[in-house]
């Protein structure tokens, strides 16, 4: 199974900060996977989160944390704002003491799942304003405030237990195929791929693959690699590329049909979107317009 490529955490700094805005820098957020924690703070609009196999509503206000290696997505008919810190597991400790073993490993695992902290959470106040510290200290970015960062995010598992927003003694869902195959078309989305290739990549007959597929990420494998094109179109536009360069690039080999399925997608033109959206220079490289494989 492929690895993703954007690095998240290194043992220096073991997190990083992005900023989400749909539809200002990326029209969706594909589905995708990684090997680190993620918590995303909405702070405007509404949409739907995707988490492995379910699909819940998310506002603004709501708190997400992510476990490591779960698939998710998020889509919006409208517009959602949101900060993002994608951490690794080692901010929660060496993983040999009791907390780790009982409370933190199992959700590394899957065998346990969290759900969205909302407003009406008895511990909302305290899980928000963890959160908020937590974005606050991968912003400042700096040793001291690593250190406040560990204990906000202990602090914040902690709240989430306490929330009762954590469920166990669940078997783990095993998707190993379904990465593969994402892994797969986040690395050759330009070329020309077949559902018979998908199947062939993961071993799996074309039925099983495609019932699969669907199951998962809620669409089909052919409706996802299209999304995942013009969510790659979309960077490449906003990145100063031409649309027909961009529609090219990305494995449109008609020029019409990039313009159907962008408009479908997107709601509007490619040269409309280009015109609305000016994504700062700064946010372009830390914003997280992810690969398939990729983290949110």
């Amino acid at each position: 199974m492929e690895k993703e490529k954007r690095v998240h955490s290194s043992i220096l700094i073991p997190y990083s900060y992005y900023s989400g805005r749909i539809p200002d820098y990326f029209p969706f957020v594909p589905l995708h996977w990684h090997r680190e924690w993620e918590l995303n703070v909405i702070t405007e609009g509404n949409g739907v989160v995707r988490l492995g196999e379910k699909e819940t509503e998310a506002k603004a206000g709501d708190i997400v944390l992510i476990q490591p290696e779960l698939l998710h997505a998020i889509t919006t008919d409208d517009r959602l704002f949101y900060d993002t810190v994608v951490f690794s597991s080692d901010m929660f400790g060496n993983g040999e003491d009791r907390s780790y073993r009982k409370m933190v490993h199992p959700l590394c695992l899957g065998r346990a799942c969290l759900q969205i902290a909302e407003e009406k959470n008895v511990c909302y106040k305290e899980i928000r304003e963890c959160a908020d510290t937590v974005i606050c200290c991968a912003r400042e970015n700096s040793a001291e405030a690593d250190l406040l960062m560990k204990g906000e995010l202990l602090r914040l598992l902690w709240f989430f237990y306490e929330g009762d927003l954590v469920s166990g003694n669940r078997e783990p869902v095993q998707n190993v195929e379904i990465k593969a195959a994402i892994d797969y078309m986040s690395i050759h989305y330009a070329e020309n791929i077949t559902i018979a290739d998908l199947a062939g990549q993961v071993n799996l007959s074309q039925s099983y693959f495609m019932q699969k597929f669907r199951e998962m990420a809620g669409m089909g494998a052919a409706e996802y690699l299209n999304r995942l094109r013009i969510q790659k179109a979309c960077e490449e536009i906003l990145s100063g590329s031409s649309i027909s360069g961009a529609a090219f690039d990305c494995g449109f080999r008609n020029l019409s049909n990039f313009n159907r399925q962008f408009r479908m997608m997107v709601g509007c033109t490619p040269r409309e979107y280009r015109g609305r959206n000016q994504c700062p220079p700064a946010e372009i490289a830390g914003r997280g317009i992810f690969q398939a494989g990729d983290m949110l």
